[in-house]
């Protein structure tokens, strides 16, 4: 009990010399903390579990102040009128490409963009250094001294506030380009969720905490944080796979590497980083890619339903050359779900790059009869293209962007046949209206 008074003596009298020159309502939050902390040298007050969440409290609104008067997305002027009568200056700074203008006061520097919206800010000058941690581990004491903590809701709802504030402030590092703190903060909010209290992995801040432990060159730290995900049952859709086969590369360790793709693969067989991957591998190591398509046709026996698949098996196909196999594997893809737009497209957009290069081909030869017979096979393969882009054109309506993309396809091949008939001439007219108003707005 000596050493835990001698603690709390020494942080009270931190309390105390922080507070000169400070707002009432900051030194009243840090005088009646350091009034809880005197009250807890008392033996028998220190037993009870009151005391202590009252505590954990007291450090939380300790380390808000500085937040009080700022929240997201905020306009400059709601923020000016909440701080007003402080004193701040302001300056432009850049952070990767973007262009801030930065309102600096004593305590915190605020972010906001062209429009005037806060973005972000960096709390400068805390009331208090490790307010959060102080917080947490007071609540932990309370919780352990409580006896029926398990029906008190302020349990849970504090851990909470306190991972929530660990983890957006990693955010704020990170938008600032300051990977090492971000590294730093986002590591302290899946390690506050990790106590009796909310007894859980916080995958998302330790998939974080891996990125940027990989950015800041902690590769081996990455990859044990990146397998911790892996085993909660996180895998970001196959990324966490692809950037763990990323860092197995980086050390040259090509079994692993090649264990993980495999992985990934078997889970996330749409992840084109896996696919890639797996590719490459086999194509670095003079592989045959017979172990690819032993796995995608592994995953097509457990789903025969899933389009995706035979999307994914045609796209392999593709990118090994193999133009036939492709083609029938996207077109199959389509047969099993109608709705499943990936494979149609990509067979249109096989005919039509067959027709230019059709076309290439025809552009180099001099003789007038193969240069006829190779402008029949660019007409052939764009009209085998028109069924396909048609279909997907109709499926792509969720998705504008990708129906322009398709527009444009089809504006060009129809401007090829528009003088063959009326039916073509009015399908080209379609199209290039549909083309040039979305993109002349």
């Amino acid at each position: 009990m000596k050493r835990l008074v001698v603690i709390m003596l020494v942080a009270a009298m931190a309390i105390g010399a922080s507070a000169q020159d400070l707002s009432k309502k900051a030194k009243d939050l840090l005088k009646y903390a350091n009034k809880l902390q005197t009250s807890l040298e008392n033996p028998k007050k220190a037993g009870t579990h009151e005391p202590w969440l009252k505590l954990a409290q007291a450090y939380y609104d300790i380390y808000d102040y500085p937040n009080s008067d700022v929240y997201p997305n905020a306009q400059r002027y709601e923020v000016q009128l909440l701080t007003k009568g402080k004193q701040f200056t302001t300056e432009e700074r850049t952070v990767n490409g973007v262009t801030y203008s930065v309102d600096c006061y004593d305590d915190k520097d605020l972010y906001y963009d062209a429009n005037g919206v806060l973005q972000f800010w960096l709390v400068k000058k805390p009331l208090m250094e490790d307010a959060l941690a102080k917080c947490s581990e007071a609540l932990q004491k309370a919780y352990k001294l409580d006896e029926y903590a398990y029906k008190n809701k302020k349990y849970p709802e504090t851990a909470e506030k306190i991972r929530s504030a660990y983890h957006n402030t990693g955010l704020f590092y990170y938008m600032a380009d300051d990977k090492v703190k971000a590294e730093e903060f986002f590591e302290k909010a899946y390690q506050s969720t990790e106590n009796p209290i909310l007894n859980r992995v916080d995958t998302v801040a330790v998939y974080y905490t891996a990125l940027m432990a990989r950015d800041n060159g902690h590769n081996d730290k990455a990859l044990e944080l990146l397998q911790k995900d892996l085993d909660a049952g996180y895998a970001a859709k196959g990324e966490v796979y692809a950037i763990m086969a990323e860092l197995y590369r980086a050390k040259n360790d090509m079994e692993n590497y090649k264990t993980i793709l495999e992985k990934g693969f078997a889970a996330f067989p749409e992840n084109q980083q896996v696919l890639v991957g797996l590719i490459n591998y086999n194509l670095d190591t003079g592989g045959d890619s017979s172990r690819l398509f032993e796995l995608i046709h592994q995953a097509q026996a457990n789903e025969p339903g899933n389009a995706s698949l035979y999307y994914v098996e045609g796209d392999i196909n593709k990118k090994l050359g193999n133009k036939e196999a492709a083609m029938e594997l996207f077109e199959k893809s389509y047969e099993i779900d109608n709705n499943y737009i990936f494979g149609i497209v990509n067979k249109g957009i096989m005919y039509y790059d067959e027709a230019l290069e059709y076309q290439d081909k025809a552009n180099a030869e001099l003789d007038d009869a193969k240069y006829n017979a190779l402008l029949e096979e660019v007409n052939n393969s764009l009209k085998k293209a028109i069924d396909p882009f048609e279909k997907s054109y109709e499926l792509a309506k969720g998705d504008p962007e990708l129906q322009v993309a398709i527009a444009e396809y089809l504006k060009n091949i129809y401007f090829r046949f528009r003088t063959q008939s009326d039916e073509y001439m009015a399908q080209y007219e379609k199209y290039n209206k549909i083309f040039h108003d979305a993109t002349q707005q």
